[in-house]
């Protein structure tokens, strides 16, 4: 279980590869990740966010990143089996219908979210930050917290295995034993990266940060027709889908629901 915990944050790690996914700017990937987001969300029902999912699974393929995107899918299986628990137990009416549709929301938001991270460098993310209007200090401050998640795991599993070593159970016992048995991971844990964010700190100080208020980079962004074509196929699906459901004109399948 504990692994697991760890994996999912190693999932959203950008993996440098020669693929086309890899190479669409990070504004069309964002693009996407906004349709998929909106389409996933306007329905309560099965196939809209599983044909999301569906599409995010063949951009994993083409981005050659599968093993990652499955470590990311692996570690949040608890989690989705607990929010399939609470909807099932909460929603008043078509239980397993809601409990179902919003387990693959969950999953299918994951795994976009998983896609885009995956292959979208911390550097090109900046720059697209940059290129929308967003201040460089705190386009710095998301970069650097996304750049330091896989650094979180590395730290986690690194003082899991030391804990362990020292006879540390972390898969025994009741839930709150269970829980116990973290504080000796997760004290250490809280203060190495505290002492981290101090040498971060000194780090941006001893390079003058903030000195100059214009600042250049060594390449722009520049979206090219690949970009322009996958920006107008994500809109174009999002605008059949909400004109098609605020006129109800849906087809029937994309309405399914489970049967209780």
């Amino acid at each position: 279980m504990a692994y697991y915990r760890v994996t999912v944050l190693r999932g959203f790690e950008f993996r440098r590869k020669d693929t086309p996914v890899h190479k669409l700017d990070p504004r069309t990937k964002g693009v996407y990740v906004a349709c998929a987001t909106a389409v996933t969300l306007m329905f309560a029902t099965p196939v809209p966010p599983l044909i999301v999912l569906l599409t995010s699974v063949a951009l994993v393929a083409v981005a050659r990143v599968l093993r990652e995107w499955a470590s990311t899918m692996r570690g949040v299986a608890f989690l989705s089996a607990f929010v399939f628990a609470v909807n099932y137990l909460m929603a008043p009416e078509a239980k397993l219908n809601y409990a179902v549709s919003m387990t693959l929301r969950l999953v299918a938001l994951t795994s976009v979210f998983s896609v885009f991270f995956l292959t979208t460098s911390p550097e090109d993310f900046a720059l697209a930050l940059l290129k929308l209007g967003v201040p460089y200090e705190y386009t710095l401050v998301f970069t650097m917290a996304l750049r330091f998640v896989p650094t979180l795991a590395r730290d986690l599993q690194m003082i899991i295995d030391a804990q362990r070593s020292r006879g540390l159970e972390l898969e025994r016992g009741g839930l709150l034993q269970r829980v116990k048995r973290f504080l000796p991971i997760l004290i250490p844990l809280i203060v190495y990266e505290i002492k981290r964010s101090f040498m971060i700190a000194e780090a941006l100080e001893a390079r003058a940060f903030g000195a100059v208020e214009t600042r250049t980079f060594f390449y722009e962004l520049r979206m090219r027709l690949s970009d322009w074509a996958a920006c107008a196929l994500s809109l174009a699906a999002l605008s059949v889908v909400v004109a098609c459901y605020l006129t109800g004109t849906l087809p029937s399948w994309l309405l399914w629901e489970v049967p209780s």
